[in-house]
């Protein structure tokens, strides 16, 4: 479950808005979206993330929306939706796919709450909906103790399934029977982004991203580019020296990192620290020459070319990015590749 769908669930609940979560829990054929996409439909119309788009969508839109204004108690169902010809209008539609889609009002606030409060703690966690009336859900932690909500009766699965389910593969049903089903998905940890360098690269860079889900983190040792109003979507921006603040922020498995500072040094300095920390991907902006330059200084301070090779540079996707933006754009794409990559093989 991505971090901003339950910002916007209990932002709902606050501002007393009725909502519908609509997660896909099956999927048929070729999809637009895997099982485990999620979209939030307020009774506003407003709707917060996507599950393919298309008439499709329109269509579990438009379900949840005359469920939230029925003159009754809103309750869970599972809605089967094809996708076809009746239901995408172009030609070029792929006939025979199809998504069942759980519709569920968004009502205990204290659940979503300590969803919240979870993720943030970075604790491995899943969560499990029952799939049969009233679709309870439920919190579970790494080894299989309730944290949250309803016990799940008859509900058995191995540490290697849990293990499996943690990892970040897609979320799935387990259960094999119609009376005992559930579908269960990984609280998905927030994914960090650290931004070393405050320029005109790092500000697209920072921009883009917040749109991505990545909690964005900018460092630079100038103050007259440290400046929170050059960076509006960042979740902290700093000024001080890079390897102090680097130590502070402690890169972990869950960060990627851009080194864009306005030199050579600096960045040697940053590259330097950050392969003391494992983290998911680490790429420097700069030419092939000076990456050889900062590359062959680092060998003779004595780092290993294994972990040098850690080192995605130069930076981004080769699409002959020359602009600011264009250059972010590539960067980002190229996190989202590794993003991607990495979850499949886990």
């Amino acid at each position: 479950m991505q971090e901003t769908i339950i910002q916007a669930i209990l932002k709902a609940q606050s501002s007393q808005v009725k909502a519908i979560l609509a997660t896909i829990i099956r999927t048929e054929g070729s999809t637009p979206r895997d099982s485990g996409t999620q979209m939030l439909v307020m009774d506003t119309s407003q709707t917060i993330g996507t599950i393919g788009g298309g008439a499709a969508e329109k269509l579990i839109t438009d379900k949840a929306l005359a469920l939230l204004t029925a003159d009754r108690e809103v309750i869970a169902e599972i809605h089967h939706q094809a996708i076809n010809q009746a239901t995408q209008t172009d030609e070029f539609s792929v006939c025979g796919a199809a998504m069942d889609v759980l519709l569920e009002p968004v009502q205990d606030k204290p659940f979503w709450q300590f969803v919240q409060d979870l993720q943030k703690s970075g604790k491995d966690a899943m969560l499990l909906t029952s799939l049969l009336p009233p679709y309870s859900r439920s919190i579970l932690d790494s080894d299989g103790n309730l944290l949250f909500g309803q016990p799940q009766k008859e509900l058995l699965f191995s540490a290697k399934k849990r293990q499996e389910i943690l990892s970040g593969k897609p979320a799935e049903v387990i259960g094999n029977s119609e009376e005992n089903r559930w579908f269960v998905e990984p609280l998905l940890k927030t994914e960090r982004l650290l931004i070393l360098g405050a320029g005109h690269v790092a500000r697209e860079v920072a921009f883009y991203a917040k749109a991505l889900d990545f909690q964005v983190t900018v460092i630079d040792d100038r103050a007259t580019f440290a400046l929170p109003e050059f960076f509006t979507g960042a979740h902290s921006v700093i000024c001080g020296d890079f390897a102090t603040e680097i130590k502070n922020y402690q890169p972990n498995c869950d960060t990627y990192v851009v080194i864009a500072t306005r030199s050579h040094p600096t960045d040697a300095e940053c590259l330097k620290e950050i392969l003391n920390f494992r983290t998911k991907y680490v790429g420097m902006l700069g030419s092939t020459k000076k990456i050889t330059a900062i590359v062959n200084y680092l060998q003779e301070k004595g780092y290993t070319s294994q972990s040098l090779a850690r080192l995605k540079a130069p930076i981004g996707l080769d699409i002959q990015a020359q602009t600011p933006s264009e250059i972010a754009i590539s960067i980002l794409a190229e996190i989202i590749s590794v993003k991607r990559s990495l979850s499949s093989t886990q």
